[in-house]
């Protein structure tokens, strides 16, 4: 079996790379991306020798044009942490999105309020712990990541969340979506159709192949063994919900 490729698939990323909690021994393959230079490791991990996220990534495989063989940027994974959040509207909520190529992303500046005009942004929603009815929504905003493999979305938990309640997808398609002047676009110049389209269902775009959903109660989250989704019951009798994995109001 050949040590890489140079297709979509992410077995085509280098074979040395590690999976989850591999960032300090040879690198994990997350960090692994397609450029016109070849596939490169993304800077700022203890395998790349270098701490400074911002320095030059360094080429793994050099081969010519690679971004362009690929076509389109896809998006591969999603990540988040699971654990308990403060409700009272002062607190923000991350999701991480890993792509197979180096993503260049022009978005206004995340705000810590539902206004996405020229962003890029996707929708999500604070469940109710007992009748799991949705008590507020929650922009997800570009926040940070251009010009690297993994893009990060913020949003502020509002006041109206409620404790012990949940973040759920607010439709069933998790579509990201640009506004205005907000754009993507890979190594090539070429527009990532990922970052303006659905990421669950029959219709996604994303996935190695542009048409595999990266959401589901079936589907890992970025380097771990966890799914990004779970059905839980609420207080009342019948009532559940498909709410993001671990993830709680406090």
């Amino acid at each position: 079996m050949a040590l890489w490729g140079k297709s979509t698939s992410a077995a085509s990323r280098p074979k040395w790379l590690g999976g989850d909690g591999a960032q300090g021994a040879s690198g994990a393959k997350e960090d692994a991306f397609a450029t016109t230079r070849g596939w490169e490791l993304r800077p700022g991990t203890a395998a790349s020798g270098n701490d400074n996220i911002n320095a030059q990534p360094e080429v793994l495989v050099h081969l010519g044009g690679l971004s362009a063989t690929l076509g389109a940027a896809n998006v591969l994974s999603v990540d988040f942490t699971a654990g308990t959040y403060a409700h009272a509207g002062a607190t923000d909520f991350d999701i991480v999105y890993t792509f197979d190529e180096a993503i260049t992303v022009t978005s206004a500046a995340a705000t810590a309020d539902n206004t996405v005009s020229n962003k890029i942004n996707m929708s999500m929603q604070c469940l109710g712990p007992t009748d799991m009815v949705s008590d507020a929504d929650m922009k997800m905003q570009y926040y940070s990541g251009t010009g690297t493999n993994k893009i990060t979305f913020r949003g502020r938990i509002p006041a109206a969340a409620v404790a012990g309640g949940y973040i759920a997808l607010a439709d069933g398609t998790a579509a990201m979506n640009t506004n205005g002047t907000s754009a993507a676009v890979d190594a090539n110049g070429t527009t990532v159709t990922a970052v303006d389209g659905d990421h669950m269902g029959g219709s996604a775009v994303g996935g190695p192949d542009a048409g595999t959903a990266i959401w589901g109660t079936a589907i890992k989250k970025t380097g771990s063994t966890a799914n990004t989704l779970t059905t839980t019951a609420g207080g009342d009798s019948g009532s559940s919900g498909l709410v993001l994995t671990g993830v709680v109001f406090g």
